[in-house]
């Protein structure tokens, strides 16, 4: 099954990213939020923004050494990660509440597979 990314920034920021990270996927863009709002993504908020749960989130990832390096056309979008099988059936869906809630790698991939 074909794996591809969905960003939501400009073609300079892809290409940081999978320069940055060494992405090994294709990666396409929503530059204008199309494919974020058909998903039905939320935005950042004040009181998500600010939340103990984000805070405690970044907290964790900056102690790890990760650092925010560039930020896309849209920086409040949360993300989702969905697996979308044969047919367009959906298998696995995953909706950011806060910045740095990711879903967890192990169930994405057994959705995949």
């Amino acid at each position: 099954m074909p794996v591809v990314a969905v960003g939501t920034g400009g073609k300079r920021y892809a290409k940081a990213f999978i320069e940055d990270e060494s992405f090994p996927f294709p990666v396409l863009l929503d530059e204008d939020g199309a494919a974020a709002d058909i998903v039905g993504t939320d935005s950042i908020g004040a009181t998500t923004y600010l939340s103990p749960t984000a805070i405690g989130a970044g907290l964790k990832s900056f102690a790890k050494g990760h650092r925010q390096k560039k930020t896309g056309r849209r920086p409040l979008q949360l993300g989702a990660t969905l697996v979308i099988g044969p047919g367009n059936e959906l298998l696995y869906a995953d909706y950011e509440d806060y910045a740095g809630d990711h879903a967890p790698l192990e169930d994405v991939l057994a959705a995949a597979t």
